[in-house]
């Protein structure tokens, strides 16, 4: 894939080649899920597409994770996402993106992706 960004020269992505796992909750799933490296990091996107007469309330969000060989976690990324300014996906109703990034240097440790939405709060 190739991608131009406005008044920078065009830059590669490449997809990455690690298997995502998609943990979903009762009041949405995760749809479309995407990572690629581009420059020096690992991407993941994708969308958050809530169930029917569901709503997606102030503390949802998605961990984004990086495991390896054992099942343990590499690094963990979340990213909120906000009903009342959602970042809306493909404009779709409905449908709330979001975003994660990894150094290389973790991604060459991970065997695996686990992308977890969550309704409820972190707990610490």
């Amino acid at each position: 894939m190739l991608a131009t960004l406005a008044g920078c020269s065009s830059f590669k992505t490449t997809a990455s080649l690690l298997p995502i796992e998609m943990i979903n909750s009762t009041g949405g799933k995760v749809v479309i899920p995407h990572a690629y490296q581009a420059f020096d990091r690992l991407y993941v996107s994708g969308s958050i597409e809530k169930s029917f007469g569901s709503h997606i309330p102030y503390a949802a969000h998605v961990d984004v994770r990086l495991i390896d060989a054992e099942g343990r976690v590499i690094s963990e990324k979340t990213d909120s996402i906000e009903p009342a300014a959602p970042r809306s996906a493909s404009s779709i109703s409905g449908r709330y993106s979001y975003v994660a990034t990894f150094p290389l240097s973790q991604v060459q440790q991970a065997t695996k992706i686990v992308i977890r939405y969550d309704m409820l709060r972190h707990r610490p």
